[in-house]
């Protein structure tokens, strides 16, 4: 009689002991969910306070820059920009001749002068009957404010997210945030480099952008519509393809996380190490 007593109760301890053991791993997954969230908003905190004691002394009329000639490649023109004013002005005049298509992808795209111009172009060609593709990282715009986010149906648009699902925290490839800056218009015109868009890019940021016109354009747009095929559902993908062909002076490498491909830096690496005279390198 008290065996038969005792084995409901063992299966109560056992049942106590496997729920608490279950509470104990939400609880744990809740506070390294939170901890990782809280770790972020710090930095985001952390690099608004940075920002703002930078523009105090950042020079207001700029700096000492270069308006670099067009250089001819084959069948491609290149030209190199280190000033975005000047940059802005030729990606905003790409847009403005837009027939077909324009492609914009950029890490960072601010709500000020410069970013509402961007975003008003865009509107006025595809209300023209271009069709318009807009992809920004989500993380690197939680500062911008969300009504600037929002566009007209008439523009395709892919806030990329590198974490999806709660799973994906613990997943090491997805903490590869979409970096690229890049602007390509009917597969013909295409802009590539490390700037982003706002104001404090146009007169107080050096960095390097590349503006590429003929075939080798195409690669990058393929490049971009790859990368979008690969984030939005069958029926959203870009079925649109330019000619491309093979350019032995113009090589396009695209780095990929998420399928552990690093090609940039390797080829970065292998540049140093055929080096004989110099290495000249920059950035941001």
């Amino acid at each position: 009689m008290n065996r038969e007593r005792s084995r409901p109760s063992r299966t109560a301890i056992a049942l106590l002991i496997f729920l608490a053991r279950r509470i104990s791993l939400k609880h744990l997954l809740l506070r390294l969910l939170g901890a990782i969230l809280g770790a972020q908003a710090i930095t985001l905190i952390i690099l608004q306070v940075i920002s703002r004691q930078r523009k105090r002394y950042l020079p207001q009329g700029g700096f000492p820059h270069t308006r670099f000639a067009e250089v001819t490649i084959g069948e491609d023109r290149l030209q190199l920009y280190d000033y975005g004013r000047d940059l802005y002005d030729d990606m905003l005049a790409a847009i403005d001749s837009a027939q077909e298509t324009i492609y914009l992808e950029s890490y960072i795209w601010k709500d000020d002068s410069v970013g509402r111009a961007f975003k008003e172009h865009l509107i006025r060609k595809a209300e023209e009957g271009v069709a318009v593709y807009v992809i920004f990282d989500w993380f690197a715009n939680l500062v911008v404010p969300r009504k600037f986010k929002i566009f007209p149906p008439i523009i395709h648009v892919l806030q990329y997210q590198a974490f999806r699902y709660p799973w994906h925290l613990f997943d090491p490839r997805r903490y590869a945030l979409d970096h690229r800056k890049l602007l390509v218009v009917d597969g013909k015109i295409g802009f590539i480099g490390g700037y982003n868009i706002g104001e404090t890019y146009a007169t107080s940021w050096r960095d390097t952008h590349l503006r590429i016109r003929g075939p080798a354009a195409a690669d990058l747009a393929q490049s971009f519509v790859d990368f979008w095929n690969q984030h939005v559902p069958p029926h959203e993908r870009i079925t649109r393809r330019h000619p491309r062909c093979f350019n032995p002076l113009i090589n396009v490498r695209g780095t990929s996380a998420l399928r552990l491909m690093f090609p940039i830096r390797d080829m970065y690496i292998e540049a140093i190490d055929r080096a004989q005279k110099f290495i000249y390198l920059t950035n941001a």
